[in-house]
Parts: C-alpha cells; sequence; structure tokens
C-alpha cells in the first residue's frame, strides 16, 4: 500500500511541474504491475485520485479505462463515455462493457467500427469479438479467440481462457471448455480471484458426470476464497458444494453449504441461489414450511426468475393445497422452463392427478418425464405415495454418512469415501481426534482444559474450533452440544484405528505429527509411537 501512497505523492508533484510525461511514464509502470484482480482494486483507487490534468491526458485515460475493465467494472466504463470524448480506439473498452451487460448487438457494433490498427489491445479486441460473435450465434468466434491468444500473455492471457472456456461451455463444447479452464489456471496461479472462479467454474462443468471431482474444485475454490483477495468467490463455490452435496443425497451437508453461500453475501444473484437452495432442501428433509418461507424470501430478490415458483408450488403441493396448484397450472406451463424445471412440473401434475384420484393418468404423466437424473429422484422424493403408486418403492435421497479418520501420518479425514479439506495441523482437527479417542463424546470442562487455545478466551476459542470442525465436515450436527457434552453425531458411522498401522519398512505411523499438545504426547506414548 506504501509503495502506492509513494506513487500518488509523485504524480501529484510532478503535475505541479509540468511534468506530464514522466507522471505517466510512472503511471504505466505501475499499470503493468498491478495485474492481478486485488492489486488492481488497488491501483484503480489512486487513479480515481489522480490530479485533474493528468485525467486529460490520452495514455492516462487508456491506463484507467483498462483498469476498470480489468476490476470489472463495466457500468462505471459506460458512465465515463458519457462524460468523455477520448480517441476512437478507447471504445474497444465501451464494447467490453456493453458485453459484460449483454448488450450484445451493440458491442458489435462498437466493435465494427473501430480500426484494428487504433486499437489500444488486440488481445481484449479479438477477446470481445469472440464473446460479440459467439453470442449473436455467428461463425467462426473460435477463431477470434485464438487471434487474441497470439497477443495475450500471463494474467491477461489466463482472464482471456477463462471466458473462452465459458463460451465453449455454453456452445455444449465441454471437453475443450475443460481443457481451456485447465490451462488458464497455469496463467492465474498469482491471481487467487480468477484462480478461485476457475476452479469453480470446472467444478460447475463436472457436476453432471464427475459429481466428486468437482467437489474437490469447489473446495479448492472454497480454500483459495479464504484470502481476502478472492472472497468474492466463496459463495460461488458454496452453491456448488450445495448441488454435489445435494447429489450424493446428503441434504444435511447442502444446507450448510447453503446456509453458508447466504452468509458470504455474494451479488443478487448469488443470494437468490442461495436462499432457493435453502429452502428447495428444506423441502426435501421434510422441512416443508421453513422451506417456503426461504423460497418466498428467494423470489422477492428477483420476482423475474419465475422458475423460483415452481418449487413454491412444490411445497404447496407437499402442505395439501391442491387449490394453489390448479390455480398456477396454467401459468406455470406457460413460462419459459429449463430440464430440472421442466422434470419438476411434470412430478407436479402427476401427484395433482394422484390427489384428484386418477391413477392412470398420474401414471402416464409421470412416465412422460425423463427419469434418469437425479432431479427426478430427488422431487419424487417430495412425494412418497406417488413414488409407491407408481413404483411400488420410495426413492431413497437422504443420505447417512460415514467419517473415516485416520490420524496416523498427516491426518486424513474422509465424509462418504470422499475427503474433506484439512490443514496438516488444526485445532479442528485435534477436537475431532481427541472426541473419538474418548469415545465420541467429552464434557465442556475437558475440552476447555485440553483443546481451548492459550491465551484467548478460552469458551470462545472453543467455540470457534467447534463450529470450524461443523464447518469441515459439513453438516451442523456433525458435533452437538447437550448441555455440558459434546457428542460426536451418534447416528453417523465414525470409523477409527485402534493400532497405529506399519509403513511400508515396518515402522509404525506416528500418531498425529505436528501437533504437540499434551494429550497427544501421552497418546503417543501409550502406544510408543515417538
Amino acid at each position: 500500500m506504501r509503495d502506492l501512497e509513494l506513487l500518488g505523492a509523485n504524480l501529484e508533484a510532478l503535475a505541479e511541474q509540468g511534468r506530464a510525461d514522466l507522471a505517466l511514464q510512472l503511471l504505466q509502470n505501475a499499470n503493468e504491475q498491478h495485474q492481478t484482480y486485488h492489486q488492481t482494486e488497488r491501483f484503480l483507487r489512486l487513479l480515481e485520485g489522480v490530479p485533474e490534468p493528468l485525467r486529460q491526458e490520452q495514455v492516462f485515460q487508456r491506463i484507467y479505462l483498462q483498469t476498470l475493465a480489468r476490476a470489472r467494472k463495466p457500468k462505471d466504463v459506460l458512465a465515463w463515455f458519457e462524460s468523455n470524448t477520448p480517441a476512437d480506439g478507447l471504445h474497444l473498452y465501451r464494447a467490453w462493457a456493453l458485453l459484460q451487460l449483454n448488450q450484445n448487438q451493440q458491442a458489435m457494433e462498437v466493435l465494427q467500427s473501430l480500426c484494428e490498427a487504433s486499437v489500444p489491445d488486440r488481445g481484449l479486441y479479438y477477446r470481445c469479438l469472440g464473446m460479440a460473435t459467439n453470442r449473436l450465434k455467428q461463425a467462426g468466434w473460435q477463431h477470434y479467440f485464438e487471434q487474441a491468444r497470439n497477443h495475450l500473455q500471463g494474467h491477461a492471457l489466463g482472464r482471456m481462457l477463462l471466458d473462452y472456456g465459458w463460451h465453449l461451455y455454453s456452445s455444449n463444447q465441454h471437453a475443450p471448455a475443460h481443457a481451456t479452464w485447465a490451462e488458464a489456471l497455469i496463467y492465474l496461479e498469482n491471481d487467487p480471484y480468477y484462480l478461485a472462479w476457475t476452479h469453480s467454474n470446472i467444478g460447475y462443468l463436472l457436476l453432471k458426470n464427475k459429481p466428486a471431482e468437482a467437489e474437490q474444485h469447489f473446495l479448492e475454490a472454497l480454500r483459495i476464497s479464504q484470502k481476502k483477495a478472492a472472497n468474492g468467490i466463496r459463495g460461488r463455490a458454496l452453491l456448488g458444494l450445495g448441488i454435489v452435496r445435494r447429489m450424493f443425497g446428503e441434504l444435511q451437508r447442502a444446507l450448510q453449504a447453503y446456509q453458508e453461500a447466504y452468509k458470504a453475501r455474494g451479488d443478487a444473484d448469488d443470494a437468490q441461489l442461495a436462499l432457493w437452495g435453502w429452502g428447495h432442501t428444506l423441502r426435501l428433509m421434510g422441512q416443508v414450511e421453513e422451506g417456503l418461507a426461504k423460497l418466498l424470501q428467494a423470489h422477492r430478490i428477483n420476482p423475474e426468475e419465475r422458475w423460483i415458483e415452481l418449487d413454491i408450488a412444490a411445497a404447496h403441493l407437499m402442505l395439501g393445497h391442491l387449490e394453489y396448484l390448479e390455480q398456477k397450472l396454467p401459468y406455470l406451463r406457460s413460462i419459459s422452463l429449463g430440464d430440472r424445471e421442466k422434470i419438476q412440473l411434470g412430478i407436479l401434475e402427476a401427484e395433482w392427478l394422484r390427489c384428484k384420484g386418477d391413477l392412470a393418468q398420474a401414471k402416464d404423466r409421470l412416465a412422460s418425464v425423463e427419469s434418469n437424473h437425479f432431479w427426478f429422484r430427488e422431487e419424487l422424493s417430495c412425494f412418497p405415495l406417488l413414488a409407491s403408486a407408481v413404483q411400488g418403492a420410495q426413492p431413497r435421497v437422504r443420505a447417512t454418512y460415514r467419517v473415516e479418520v485416520n490420524p496416523y501420518g498427516r491426518l486424513e479425514v474422509r465424509v462418504n469415501g470422499r475427503a474433506v479439506p484439512l490443514p496438516a495441523v488444526s485445532k479442528a482437527g485435534e477436537l475431532l481426534v481427541f472426541l473419538l479417542i474418548k469415545g465420541g463424546s467429552a464434557s465442556l470442562e475437558v475440552l476447555l482444559d485440553q483443546i481451548a487455545t492459550p491465551g484467548k478466551n478460552p469458551r470462545k476459542a472453543l467455540w470457534e474450533v467447534v463450529n470450524s470442525l461443523r464447518l469441515t465436515l459439513g453438516w451442523k450436527d456433525s458435533v452437538r452440544s447437550t448441555g455440558r457434552m459434546y457428542t460426536l453425531d451418534p447416528e453417523s458411522e465414525w470409523v477409527f484405528p485402534t493400532e497405529p498401522p506399519l509403513d511400508h519398512q515396518g515402522q509404525m505411523l506416528e500418531f498425529m505429527p505436528g501437533y504437540y499438545s499434551n494429550w497427544i504426547e501421552e497418546y503417543r506414548q501409550q502406544w510408543n509411537v515417538i
């Protein structure tokens, strides 16, 4: 931060001396050194305080517009053009801003008006042409992205590949999109914001066919988003985790993911999706009234997202409100529906017919619905009488939890066979192993003595550790607090080795390496693993 403060002071001094040429050179050097998303946000604050004489210089205008684009502020770019008349080539940034706001035809018109030789950034020029051509469903859009590659390197190349991958993905070219995003990871390694974003994108791409791999990418995005520079991606990663865990039937884990996504306070779209996921999962868990409240809250954020009304109708039907669905059906049939909503509408209509006593028509309607998808199994589980009448058995959606903990060597924890992220050394990991050694439970007093961090408020410190473990495992009741006792979820299966395994040389593996609490040292001595 001090380097930018010093630069700001130097710019003011040079402007007063009439040395605009030197001031602009300093700005250009700083611009090249502030390429990550977080650096760009800081650099933008400096630019907004630059003395007025420098702001009229074309070099400054180019740097300012470049920085607004890197900071992803399209509305600010368009506002700047309303009160400034820049050189023709700088209208490239207006085209970029229009594309970010899905004003694609206007963006294409701006791009077509530009002379290629006049644009200040040919990589961005071809990238924008690729985006506009794709969205307007014109041929040759991939060629423009490949041309952009020839003019870019480093972070700028990574950002282009992020866009390129998205347009491949939206064109149902999933394998090329995956390869493109995998390449982007290389160039974005030092930019936490875009690195987390890319991992999140790969997670969504893998959801349908490889949910376990998708989960690992969402978890990596979540880990990176702990950094302040990438905090804006946290909600998106948690939304992805919510979907994965619904796919595995882990409804408590899905619920926690959606609740944490809402707390992340992303943009309005993320908040709406988080509330929808929260309400939808409560509905799947049979907590229909609470779920309906969250669904209504989600719908209020943006009523134009009409697909949420199907979940609202489903909740009413689960509560026995047939009249609500009867009144809504003509409307629900008329709105544009995605694949999930088409499945959902078919099941709602089938249940409505069953409730009216027309089982034959209910079976026919359900037979017309795409059933080879988890959306079908998930929604049908909300109507067990329909499932039983049609299939002869109720679909199983809710999973039980099997938690495997290996404290020998690096601490490893798996829930239902899939790894959960734990640092090599953490208080959450220590608490988990301690509770397992104590048979699954321990009193508040014992935990305060053995686990709480010295030098902090003991009860607050312990609460933070317990909460961290719950978040890591993925569901609130993984650690239950009753009275003055803390207990691992008794409804889950906890697998914990009772003796140290041997390594390839026949030596016993060390218990909890890197941990040095008194109880751990004593446990090592008990097993003679030192």
